[in-house]
């Protein structure tokens, strides 16, 4: 249960069609619904606790992106610095335990083939459409061959163009779009849409020049080891 809630976090409207790429913006990701399978079961009860009020920034430019996941009510937060060629940086602030790891895109896919891990199938839905914060978004199925017991969807938009992260473990560049709503089912026990609230066309840059003293920095292996892996 740790290992798929630390996976799940590190996951204005406009009523014009935008004809253009987006390329620099702030998009603001809220839960926007969420259902228990089993309501009482105890456990099932702490996760929704953890993960209903969580809250996504993610702050997105041509050469950078900053993506910041609040959770329990800011006592855990996460931000993910990730470059151009989608290298990663992860601080980790949970309830005042720091962590920085560094997640650079080639080591990723080295632990993807060690771990025999199949990218998922995206079968595009083109003619399934609907407006999200002024963006036309068609619907997407995720199929992983390797997590049966887990399902996903989500709407996509070909307007917005970043490597930034919206969730840990999803490639924009192989989703083929970028995400602006996605739900995910775990059978026996939730499903959960995360949907995007609000849109900038820009944003104060101060936001990258966050204070990163005292954070103690871990590999990917020792975090996999911890529960985070969701690579």
């Amino acid at each position: 249960m740790k290992k798929t809630i630390l996976i799940l976090l590190v996951f204005i409207t406009v009523f014009i069609d935008k004809s253009f790429a987006q390329d620099n913006g702030f998009v603001k990701y809220e839960i926007t619904d969420f259902k228990l399978d089993n309501p009482d079961d105890p456990q099932m009860k702490m996760a929704e606790q953890m993960l209903k009020g969580t809250i996504t920034k993610l702050y997105f430019e041509k050469e950078r992106a900053l993506t910041k996941i609040i959770t329990m009510n800011g006592m855990n937060i996460t931000k993910i610095i990730t470059d151009k060629d989608g290298n990663n940086e992860m601080y980790m602030d949970m309830m005042g335990q720091k962590i920085m790891v560094k997640l650079p895109k080639d080591k990723i896919e080295q632990l993807k083939k060690e771990k025999n891990t199949k990218e998922p199938e995206y079968v595009h839905h083109k003619d399934k459409t609907k407006d999200i914060l002024g963006y036309k978004a068609h619907f997407v199925e995720v199929k992983s061959s390797d997590d049966q017991n887990t399902s996903m969807s989500m709407w996509i938009t070909e307007k917005i163009k970043t490597n930034g992260v919206v969730s840990q473990g999803m490639d924009n560049s192989k989703i083929g779009g970028f995400p602006l709503e996605y739900t995910i089912t775990i059978p026996g026990q939730f499903s959960m849409t995360t949907t995007a609230t609000e849109f900038k066309n820009d944003f104060d840059k101060s936001v990258f020049g966050f204070d990163k003293a005292g954070y103690n920095e871990m590999s990917m292996e020792e975090l996999m080891n911890m529960g985070g892996g969701g690579f």
